[in-house]
């Protein structure tokens, strides 16, 4: 009788499953709505803007016809540090040292250069290659997120380049998801640079006879003004329209190859787009 009751026991098991467990026992109405939010952006790794830009502008500093550029760049921050504003006529560069608001560190630019095969005009005068100028810049928020002034200070890597600097300060100010920023520029650059850009030398002349020879000395160049406007389309996507207007002045305005080939007035403008992504985790 034992026998056929423990047989009986194994052709029906009993089968025990376990319930499932909450490991926060108070009721889902009670749990903090903090408590349900998702996980906060990994702080390693970094936040990568690329940014792809078009520009129209002067084919050559002092130009009167104009040329298409489209280029791309990059920046880099770490997760959790907001994006700094800058302006789209800023020169590449990194702050290696930030404090209160101040930042300085390396930078470089890049300049085109002028060539006569496009410029029937200037045929016998010298031609100006591209150059790269790396540098400095210094910025300072005077007023917080508002008041931005910067310097860079460059030298093109030739050496027939010289020296050249540009000062600047913008108005910043933001409404909903849009940010728009202005202010003044001046220029400035050596003799060198001068000489190279806006010369005319004893052999262009004797090569083309309309242009006398002019040796101009360093100074200011150009004085003018800069704006933007930029429309955050997503935590990830944004859209930039800007443009400028400089006015050369001085040596410059006094060269031959400005005032018979080319324009006092300079005008620039462009449009960008950026999308930022996290790399590495």
């Amino acid at each position: 009788k034992v026998e056929r009751a423990q047989k009986t026991k194994k052709k029906h098991p009993v089968r025990l499953t376990a319930a499932p467990q909450r490991r926060d026992l108070r009721p889902v109405s009670a749990i903090p709505p903090e408590a349900t939010k998702p996980a906060p952006v990994s702080p390693y790794g970094w936040l990568v803007t690329v940014n792809a830009k078009a520009l129209v502008s002067p084919r050559w500093i002092g130009a009167s016809r104009y040329g298409f550029i489209a280029y791309p760049t990059l920046s880099f921050r770490r997760p959790g540090e907001p994006a700094e504003w800058s302006s789209p006529d800023d020169s590449i560069s990194f702050a290696a040292f930030t404090s209160g608001g101040f930042n300085v560190g390396p930078s470089i630019a890049f300049r085109g250069g002028r060539y006569d095969a496009g410029n029937p005009q200037l045929r016998g005068v010298h031609n100006v290659g591209w150059t790269l100028e790396p540098g400095v810049f210094a910025s300072l928020w005077v007023m917080p997120d508002t008041l931005r002034a910067r310097v860079d200070v460059g030298r093109g890597f030739r050496q027939e380049d010289g020296f050249v600097a540009s000062l600047g300060a913008d108005w910043v100010t933001r409404w909903r998801d849009l940010t728009f920023a202005i202010g003044p520029r001046l220029n400035l650059a050596d003799a060198r640079f001068m000489r190279l850009r806006f010369g005319v030398t004893a052999a262009d002349n004797v090569n083309n006879p309309a242009f006398a020879a002019y040796r101009p000395g360093g100074g200011v160049y150009s004085a003018g003004a800069y704006g933007s406007l930029t429309w955050r389309y997503s935590e990830r996507l944004a859209f930039t329209a800007h443009g400028g207007w400089e006015r050369l002045t001085g040596r410059a305005a006094a060269s031959p190859i400005v005032r018979q080939a080319g324009a006092r007035d300079q005008f620039t403008a462009g449009l960008t787009a950026s999308y930022t992504f996290q790399l590495g985790q």
